[in-house]
């Protein structure tokens, strides 16, 4: 089965000013990540506010992004939805289509059973035949599960072979993880990822994890530090994340709102608009600050 490592940068959801998605916008972002070296492509997951699109907008967005990468690197199909019955629809799709992986939480707004959760598991699967990520994120949204339970779908459902860890203490539960998927075969778990913006890309490098999945407004630089890693200059690396870190604090706080800010600024996408009710929008604060780090950032930038 296919070995996953890197990074992989989540797209956003980017859309016109009448707030329809933006085609043009979807796969810039795309030749963006090719260009600055992600590893791979991750759409739509709670970075690319999922939560509020259309089914017609999901599997438009995994058709275009599909289309656009064109085999040059690996692309995950976000299946996420309230209902299994719904991500098995999504996952055949994305299956069909050309992706070369699925990620998913359990099914959200009532907490499954452990049962159910394999299940689910085991029907994206099924449906999509190909490899899975089980992404370990807190509620609302997401359902936080053991390592136990992270460990017994693995060996369950036939699809299942990799983790995103981001549940709170995630950089420990990685390492529990791994220490639980000992008594799998070696082809059953293939690693785990971290995200929170990559804000532990170092800590998770050394506990072993095969990659992290953020946000891919600063992607060149995430990938740069990964690849120095691979390389064995870890001096180098850890100097790149520190320059990065005060943007990655911003990006946990403000989430695809920064997310959209850096991407406009950078020219990849043409609206930064969201279409989430209740967060927070940046202010004039907000955006002097943002200034001032990327004016930091810029010699570092790849692309």
């Amino acid at each position: 089965m296919t070995q996953f490592r890197g990074i992989f940068g989540i797209l956003t959801a980017s859309y016109k000013e009448d707030m329809s998605l933006d085609e043009k916008s979807v796969r810039s972002q795309v030749d963006f990540c090719v260009k600055a070296g992600s590893h791979g492509i991750v759409v739509p997951v709670n970075a690319s506010e999922f939560i509020v699109l259309s089914d017609e907008e999901r599997k438009d967005i995994i058709r275009f992004t599909v289309e656009q990468a064109a085999g040059r690197i690996p692309v995950i199909a976000g299946v996420t939805t309230q209902s299994t019955y719904q991500s098995v629809e999504f996952a055949a799709y994305a299956g069909k289509i050309g992706a070369d992986g699925l990620i998913a939480m359990p099914p959200y707004g009532a907490r499954a059973t452990d049962d159910e959760i394999v299940e689910f598991y085991k029907r994206i699967g099924d449906a999509g035949r190909i490899p899975v990520f089980i992404q370990n994120y807190i509620p609302p949204v997401g359902t936080a599960m053991s390592p136990s339970l992270c460990v017994r779908i693995m060996q369950e459902a036939d699809y299942a072979r990799y983790i995103k860890e981001e549940t709170q203490y995630s950089s420990q539960v990685i390492t529990e993880i791994a220490r639980f998927a000992e008594i799998l075969p070696k082809e059953k778990y293939l690693g785990t990822m971290g995200g929170k913006a990559g804000r532990y890309l170092i800590d998770e490098y050394h506990r072993g994890v095969c990659g992290n999945m953020p946000a891919c407004d600063i992607v060149d630089i995430d990938a740069k530090i990964w690849n120095l890693l691979e390389e064995g200059k870890e001096k180098e690396a850890i100097a790149l994340y520190n320059q990065a870190i005060p943007l990655m604090n911003m990006e946990y706080m403000y989430g695809y709102v920064l997310y959209k800010a850096v991407l406009k600024k950078r020219g990849i996408i043409d609206c930064d608009s969201v279409r989430v009710p209740g967060g927070k929008r940046l202010d004039k604060f907000d955006y002097t600050e943002l200034d001032r780090i990327l004016k930091e950032l810029e010699p570092y930038y790849q692309v």
